[in-house]
């Protein structure tokens, strides 16, 4: 046990952010379909010496039970000064985690101090006006970039120079299921206008986590049987646990992974949480391998490989390890001690 620890301090000091001062960020979320949004979420509110989290974005579908989500997460975190933008409402969808949710109102998170704008794209909007060349804010986008896209028409393009952009989108090399065939991801696919506009835009840094590398994002073995060994110990831990049975009974068990996953053995793919470490570890990425690669969102969906018209974004591939799990064991690690121990 004491060589667990004594390896476990080394390896959590070898991959520690590199610390200034917290980061301004906004988080653009889907939160409630696929659970990789609330861990990313939760990592977010378990690290506010890295992240100085501004607005919660909440886009697509019902984005009231999204938001909801978001409001009774803040409300455990104790967090009531995080504002929480709501995006325009463009449907149905499964929101199979609001049921942890539904006992608790917007307006009880507003009586109780917090803030929610009904018009997130102004409140984005407003939002991302105050990055300046001496006050650099990270987007952290893991929806389909319905809000940002719509934001991004209007806004002046000299502030996006002052804004790094983390995303969760695409499929370059991979597939779903890491298949060798790229895909149309899901996040680029449903709203593929606001893609293009988002790949297109001047950042002043793009980091991408594209499904080459997010595939293998599940945590699952010791550190997931030690995560639930603080079940009783941590309100985070428990919020996360009880949120997530409640997404898996209600159909995320459904939903497909490369390994097997349920509350007691493991997480789900955990897309979104990848790039929330990149924000975290900026400029390194830690475990995996990134190179800069000219990207083009085409018209049907996919994220191509395009060096006369692609825009050039630092896109995670693979991984450092032979195994990728080994990797993201690591990314697992970090990720679960951060809630547990925050």
């Amino acid at each position: 046990m004491k060589g667990q620890r004594l390896s476990l301090f080394w390896l959590l000091t070898l991959f520690l952010p590199i610390l200034t001062s917290p980061i301004p960020t906004i988080l653009d979320t889907d939160i409630g379909t696929d659970y990789d949004d609330q861990m990313a979420l939760s990592y977010i509110l378990s690290n506010p010496a890295v992240f100085d989290l501004k607005l919660v974005v909440c886009s697509t579908f019902n984005t009231l039970a999204r938001a909801q989500i978001v409001a009774k997460t803040l409300a455990i975190y104790g967090r009531y000064d995080i504002p929480i933008a709501i995006g325009q409402n463009t449907g149905i969808n499964n929101i199979w985690e609001y049921e942890w949710a539904e006992d608790y109102t917007l307006e009880q998170f507003q009586k109780q101090g917090g803030t929610v704008f009904e018009n997130g794209e102004e409140a984005l909007y407003n939002e991302m006006q105050k990055a300046t060349s001496d006050n650099i804010y990270h987007v952290i986008e893991i929806s389909p970039a319905t809000s940002l896209g719509h934001v991004l028409q209007r806004i002046q393009p000299e502030i996006l120079k002052n804004i790094r952009l983390f995303a969760m989108a695409g499929s370059i090399y991979r597939g779903y299921g890491n298949s060798s065939q790229p895909s149309k991801e899901y996040n680029v696919a449903e709203d593929i206008s606001a893609a293009r506009t988002m790949f297109n835009g001047s950042w002043a840094y793009f980091g991408l986590a594209p499904l080459d590398c997010t595939n293998f994002m599940q945590f699952n073995g010791r550190e997931w049987q030690t995560f639930l060994s603080f079940r009783n110990e941590s309100v985070h831990v428990q919020l996360i646990l009880d949120s997530y049975s409640i997404w898996y009974k209600n159909g995320g068990k459904d939903i497909g992974a490369m390994l097997p996953y349920s509350p007691e053995i493991g997480t789900s793919t955990m897309h979104d949480v990848l790039a929330a470490i990149l924000s975290a570890f900026y400029p390194r990425t830690i475990t995996m391998t990134s190179r800069q690669v000219s990207l083009l969102v085409t018209l049907d969906g996919f994220t191509n490989i395009n060096t006369t018209e692609g825009k050039s974004v630092n896109t995670s591939l693979s991984y450092k390890t032979p195994d990728p799990y080994k990797s993201t064991e690591v990314i697992g690690i970090i990720t679960l001690n951060s809630i547990i121990y925050t």
